[in-house]
């Protein structure tokens, strides 16, 4: 499977994945509730492990043209081509637990897990500066299949890179 050289939603759907390409339509009172009480994120990195190795997804597409929409009930990830947002992951899922602070300390923050309606795991990774927020979905035997980094809401250098704070002169 080469994730690779995806450079549109309909060949991100094509392809066998557990995550991707099983878009099930929400229904458009669940979609716009979710996406007035749930949180948006642009995505920064889509990883995939699903082969054994790491495999940066759509390499060509800029990440943050996806955008993740994560509701209490579901999550939604879309990709921007033209001028649209295409589903190319909609999961409808429950919370399962949520673990927060201290008892939490490999992943810092808060880490909520939700099982989704074809019975696979997923992990939201939030609150934890200074890394940013993660969505993990894990496989069917428990394995870290797809990872995607998210835009955080507060600033963090990139590696390698020195941050720079320019203040007016009077």
């Amino acid at each position: 499977m080469d994730l690779a050289h995806i450079s549109s939603v309909a060949e991100l759907l094509t392809i066998e994945h557990p995550h991707f390409g099983r878009i099930h339509p929400p229904g458009f009172l669940k979609t716009t509730l979710g996406t007035f009480t749930g949180t948006s994120q642009n995505a920064v990195a889509i990883a995939d492990y699903s082969s054994g190795n790491r495999q940066i997804v759509a390499v060509q597409i800029d990440p943050r043209n996806f955008m993740i929409t994560i509701a209490s009930s579901f999550v939604l990830v879309t990709l921007k081509e033209n001028a649209s947002r295409r589903p190319v992951i909609h999961k409808t899922w429950k919370m399962v637990g949520q673990r927060k602070g201290e008892e939490v300390t490999e992943f810092f923050g808060t880490v909520s897990t939700y099982m989704d309606s074809d019975g696979l795991k997923w992990e939201h990774r939030f609150e934890r500066p200074p890394h940013e927020d993660e969505l993990i979905g894990f496989g069917s035997t428990g394995e870290e299949v797809l990872i995607i980094t998210l835009e955080s809401f507060y600033p963090t250098p990139a590696p390698g890179v020195s941050a720079v704070i320019i203040s007016p002169s009077h």
